[in-house]
């Protein structure tokens, strides 16, 4: 930025966007930059001890007061305070705030971390679970029943509950994410419909082995990115029935087989293997059908065709919506939100952020970690914008559009992995 577009303090007022050349800590703001909305956050720009601060024209609504001029009498009065101080301090309440801020951000850190580490446990769970269900079902079984009831007793209990996105290596790997994607969202839209708790197991359940049968596809065919051909194709489809008998040999049980039979029925009739339609199709499959047609546009074999959160839900809405129950895909968009977690943004303020989290119960006001290069990348700040009233967001953004150092510093997941967050904290307390 060019050096007249520094300004005395004196000539600030409300309209200008400023720039604090200050540490995140070393001011009570949300953001180093913002466009200042009150003579009381003059009076604070003022009591920092800054001569003159940074301003862009061209995101401001109002220019600097000439040179003498107060803004208004508020601004005025401020003004004269910070001249007559001796020693310029900030007011206890606004320190306090501040210091409320950063606790919510260690909490929020905390919160995140926690999530992470059972996303990990439950990742390696699923990943044991195709090593073993040839050669030990029993044990295969039992672990994965296991793991899902664990989910199910913590989603029908919780009433606060949060969607997040993984970091890009939290510590599992990426052949495991889909079985886990698909089952973590199917569950949360199962206890969303209000489904009973042995419903919502059968769905995690399904949702876990639905692609089972896959084992006996050839790689090739499974991991081709580009159209596959007729032959091909019928193999590809050939993994319902597969999946259907390598789970009855594993004696898992009948709602499951249900849905790895019926997940890629369509809700249209376009589907397969039995081109069942509307209601035919059992409900726990129609979850799962949705779910995994939602991972499967986020995370393609070809991760250069994969679709953000947020185009994916256009997409699945505005082309394939007859494909789908509609009670349950609009029930998805809702609870997911309009920008879901892994979507990067732009903020109303112009900053850029990524959503981490989404609130089912306030799915408009996630939380966004945020670019700031005055800021470490290790301590980015995160927001959660249900808490800023002044800050919303204006648009989503593709990866691919951002600046190489700010790709670096948001790191959105080159395939994206989702788990929840219950906000209870490990031994079952309110987090």
């Amino acid at each position: 930025m060019a050096s007249d577009d520094r300004i005395p303090v004196e000539q600030l007022q409300v309209g200008i966007f400023v720039h604090l050349d200050l540490g995140w800590m070393a001011h009570p703001f949300s953001f180093n930059s913002f466009k200042i909305r009150s003579a009381d956050q003059i009076h604070t720009i003022r009591e920092l001890g800054l001569k003159t601060v940074r301003w862009s024209p061209d995101r401001s609504d109002a220019k600097p007061v000439a040179p003498g001029a107060p803004a208004d009498a508020a601004a005025d009065a401020s003004a004269t305070a910070a001249a007559t101080a001796e020693t310029p301090a900030l007011d206890p309440a606004i320190v306090a705030a501040k210091q409320a801020r950063i606790q919510r951000l260690a909490e929020h850190r905390e919160r995140i971390a926690r999530v992470e580490k059972e996303f990990v446990r439950s990742a390696k769970i699923v990943g044991s679970l195709g090593q073993t269900i040839f050669s030990l079902p029993d044990q295969t079984l039992t672990a994965a029943t296991g793991l899902v009831d664990e989910m199910v007793a913590t989603l029908v209990s919780s009433p606060d509950l949060a969607i997040h996105v993984m970091s890009e290596h939290p510590g599992a790997d990426d052949a495991y994410s889909h079985p886990l994607n698909v089952s973590v969202l199917a569950m949360i839209l199962a206890r969303e419909l209000r489904l009973p708790p042995e419903l919502v197991h059968i769905v995690g359940m399904g949702a876990l082995f639905h692609d089972i049968g896959l084992a006996k596809v050839p790689p090739r065919i499974v991991n081709n990115p580009g159209p596959l051909n007729k032959a091909e194709r019928e193999f590809f489809e050939m993994h319902c029935q597969y999946g259907l008998e390598i789970g009855k040999k594993a004696g898992l049980p009948a709602g499951t087989l249900k849905i790895i039979y019926q997940h890629h029925e369509l809700f249209d009739g376009s589907g397969y293997p039995a081109k069942l339609k509307g209601e035919a199709i059992d409900l726990t499959a129609r979850i799962v059908s949705l779910v995994d047609a939602f991972d499967s546009f986020c995370n393609p074999p070809n991760p250069a065709q994969a679709a953000t959160p947020h185009e994916a839900l256009s997409q699945m809405f505005a082309q394939y919506r007859n494909r789908f129950d509609p009670k349950l895909l609009q029930l998805f968009i809702r609870f997911m939100g309009v920008y879901p977690a892994g979507t990067v943004v732009t903020l109303s303020n112009g900053a850029l952020g990524m959503v981490i989290a989404v609130d089912a119960a306030h799915p408009l006001q996630p939380t966004v970690v945020v670019y700031d290069p005055d800021v470490p990348k290790s301590e980015a700040i995160v927001l959660d914008l249900a808490e800023e009233a002044e800050v919303n967001i204006s648009r989503a953004i593709r990866p691919d559009k951002l600046l190489p150092m700010v790709f670096d510093y948001l790191s959105p997941r080159r395939r994206l992995s989702f788990y929840f967050d219950s906000g209870r904290t490990a031994d079952g307390a309110p987090a």
